[in-house]
């Protein structure tokens, strides 16, 4: 998978698990940790998911704001930490 197709798994669960079919629409650079959509209790959602979907664990020195501040960052870490 690339960049895009993991962001439009993730981007499709945000919307469906974390927003709960509020109107925001999350794009490749809405800012995830600046607007609240991820805090300590989604981001540990969402890890769990990537583990689930990509077959991926993140290492605890991986996760840092700069990598879970919008789509595209989530994107680039499962994406450099070998989902196929």
């Amino acid at each position: 998978m690339n960049e895009s197709e993991v962001a439009d798994v993730l981007r499709k669960y945000l919307e469906e698990r974390i927003l709960d079919a509020s109107d925001v629409e999350i794009e490749l650079d809405t800012p995830l940790l600046e607007w609240g959509i991820l805090n300590s209790l989604t981001t540990t959602r969402l890890v769990g998911f990537i583990r689930e979907q990509f077959g991926i664990e993140i290492p605890v020195e991986e996760m840092v704001g700069g990598n879970f501040k919008d789509l595209l960052s989530i994107s680039r870490l499962v994406v450099g930490l070998g989902v196929e």
